[in-house]
Order: structure tokens, then C-alpha cells, then sequence
């Protein structure tokens, strides 16, 4: 297998996701450890719901807690080519912040479901305010699925989730076999 959600990624969606949640914070620029907390945060919860992500990136446990690991490597400029220059189009990164280029970014808002945004918007209303170190300190650390990787990065696995999450393994193994069967399918 490619990676659980390789084939099903989608960087116009990634885009949309993250355009979202500034939109319901109502701003354009924000620190970018903040908005990969809050886009993990919905990716969970839609897990929970819905046996699937938002976002079918990749989750791994980083010094900071759980992050979207394709999201990380975007905004800190270390993607490949083709992903990075459609992400670059929508967003950019200065230091610790990343800015929208509003104008763009919001028709991409368009590929999430209502679902998906319901979601999006209970997290970001439950988390949104906090301090960005109270929420990883208090929250992202707390999460049963993340594993100090002391200063690397270690994988976090949909069934790992899913069983910190409280899945039986009949949930799981359907969700799985169903992403593993739709992956086949595009390749």
C-alpha cells in the first residue's frame, strides 16, 4: 500500500480546509502551528464520525503533538513541486505566520461537504481562542495516539486512531479494507 491515504489526497481540498478555518476566525494570517492543530483536531473528530479524514493526509506525532504531515511539509516550503506551487498560489509562510491570499484560497472552500464544515466549525468555536502552547500543552499532548518522538516524527496509523478514538476492530478493518479498496480502484 501506497500510504493509507496517498492516492485519495487532494491539495485543492487541503487548501479549502485550511481557507475555512481562517474564514470562520475571520483572518488572513495566523500562526501556522495554530491552524495544523485545529485542521488535525477536525480531522480527528471526523474520524470519530465518519470513519474517514477531511483532509486524507497523512498524521504523524511531532515534538509539538499530532500534525497533517503533507500540510507541514507544505507550509514550511518542503513539498514536491507540482503540490507546493499550487499550494504557494493560496498561501504563504513568513517566520512562524501563514497569510491567504483571500482572493483565491475561498473558491476552494467549495470542495468540502457540509459535514466536513459542520465539523470544522465545532472545533474551531471549541478551540479556536486558545493560546496556541495551552493547546498544545493541554490538548494535542493529551491525545492517546500521539507518541513523544523526541525531536523526530513518528507515524500515526488510522488504526491507532481509530482505537484511541474507541473503535471495535470491525470498524476499523471496514474503514480500512474501504480506503484500501478505493486506493486499488485509482490506481
Amino acid at each position: 500500500m501506497i500510504g493509507v491515504f496517498s492516492v485519495l489526497f487532494d491539495i485543492e481540498k487541503l487548501v479549502g480546509f485550511a481557507a475555512y478555518i481562517m474564514k470562520k476566525l475571520d483572518v488572513d494570517s495566523m500562526k501556522y502551528i495554530m491552524l495544523i492543530k485545529l485542521m488535525y483536531l477536525s480531522d480527528r473528530k471526523f474520524v470519530e464520525l465518519y470513519d474517514s479524514t477531511i483532509s486524507n493526509d497523512d498524521f504523524v506525532s511531532m515534538p509539538k503533538g499530532p500534525v497533517l504531515s503533507r500540510l507541514l511539509n507544505l507550509i514550511r516550503n518542503d513539498s514536491c513541486e507540482n503540490l507546493q506551487k499550487t499550494w504557494n498560489e493560496y498561501f504563504s509562510t513568513s517566520f512562524n505566520d501563514i497569510r491567504m491570499n483571500e482572493n483565491f484560497a475561498m473558491e476552494k472552500i467549495n470542495k468540502l461537504s457540509r459535514a466536513e464544515m459542520k465539523v470544522i466549525d465545532d472545533v474551531v468555536e471549541k478551540y479556536g481562542n486558545w493560546d496556541r502552547w495551552a493547546l498544545i500543552n493541554e490538548v494535542m499532548h493529551k491525545l492517546p495516539e500521539w507518541e513523544d518522538p523526541n525531536g523526530s516524527s513518528r507515524p500515526i496509523s488510522l488504526r491507532k486512531m481509530m482505537l484511541a478514538l474507541g473503535k471495535s476492530e470491525d470498524e476499523i478493518n471496514a474503514a480500512v479494507e474501504e480506503i484500501e479498496l478505493y486506493e486499488r480502484e485509482l490506481a
